[in-house]
This record gives structure tokens, C-alpha cells and sequence, in this order.
């Protein structure tokens, strides 16, 4: 089951219309038992995510304008706040994964001292600029945000279903 959650804009933090995509505890299901965050960037880049990485998410806002982001959860269990300084809190844990729409503001609150995070971006999305909610553009990041393509696929299926559901107008 995915659950979607909506953010407002909160200045400098544009985030997004588009809900940001959370699927809890899907990566058992999805790949063997035991799997590690190397299994989950496989999975990313057979469902059409790429430029994978592996560490954690940082512990102060950003976000990114030029593209859209996965995130899952391999090791231990965050907080993060997603949309900026009055944003959702939300605990992710290991199987968790969400997909944050261009745009979205997101933060480490705190985490348990072993966890990892495996991130990656659609292929359609050559670009990961960061921003720290500091540009002097802010009308122009809006715009580039509005033009990022919708990815094909969701990082957990490899299938359009839940970006069709939620992500398409």
C-alpha cells in the first residue's frame, strides 16, 4: 500500500504539488528477506532509478529542483521532516521507501547510529542539482520544478501504476 502526503509551499521551500509517495515496508516483499542496500540499488536501477548512492540523508533542509528522488530505508530507522520547518514529521525504518517529488524540502531529524539510506533519481532525470532554500531565484526554481518529467515507473514495482494513480493530473 503506498500512502501519499501532501505539502504545502513554505517559503523558501517550494515543494510540490505532487504528493510525496510513502511505501512502508515493502522491500521484504520486493526483494529476498535478506537484503542489503546494494539488493535495493539493484532493484532502483532495474525499475528505472539511477545515479544510486548509498549513505544517509542530510541534517539540514534541501532539496532538489531538477529532479525527483527515491529514497529507501536499508539499515536502522530516521525521523525526518519533509516540507521545510513547519513540515510532516515521519518516522522511516528498514523495508520503507519513499519517492519525493521535485521540489520537496526534506531533512534528518535523528537516527539510530547503524542506519543507511539508498537514494536514487529517474532516468529522465539528468540533473540533482541541491538547494538549501538560500536562492535569490526562487520564481525560477518554481518553474524548473513545474517542467520535471514525471518518472515512468514507481522504484519499488518497476510498474506506472502508482505514478499514474497519484502523480498525473
Amino acid at each position: 500500500m503506498v500512502e501519499t502526503i501532501y505539502l504545502n509551499e513554505e517559503k523558501p521551500y517550494p515543494n510540490n504539488p505532487l504528493p510525496v509517495l510513502f511505501f512502508e515496508n515493502v522491500l521484504a516483499g520486493a526483494l529476498e528477506e535478506e537484503y542489503n542496500g546494494d539488493d535495493v540499488l539493484q532493484l532502483f536501477t532495474n525499475n528505472g532509478y539511477t545515479n544510486g548512492w548509498k549513505n544517509g540523508i542530510m541534517d539540514q533542509h534541501h532539496f532538489h529542483s531538477t529532479a525527483h528522488e527515491a529514497l529507501a530505508c536499508t539499515e536502522g530507522e530516521l525521523r525526518v521532516q519533509l516540507g521545510g520547518e513547519n513540515g510532516e514529521m515521519l518516522t522511516i525504518r528498514k523495508g520503507d521507501v519513499l519517492l519525493l517529488p521535485a521540489g520537496t524540502a526534506h531533512k534528518k531529524l535523528e537516527a539510530t547510529a547503524n542506519h543507511e539510506i539508498v537514494g536514487a533519481y529517474p532516468l529522465n532525470d539528468s540533473d540533482y542539482d541541491f538547494q538549501y532554500g538560500d536562492a535569490s531565484d526562487y520564481e525560477m526554481i518554481k518553474k524548473s520544478i513545474k517542467n520535471v518529467n514525471l518518472p515512468d515507473t514507481d522504484p519499488v514495482t518497476g510498474a506506472p501504476g502508482n505514478i499514474q494513480q497519484f502523480w498525473e493530473n
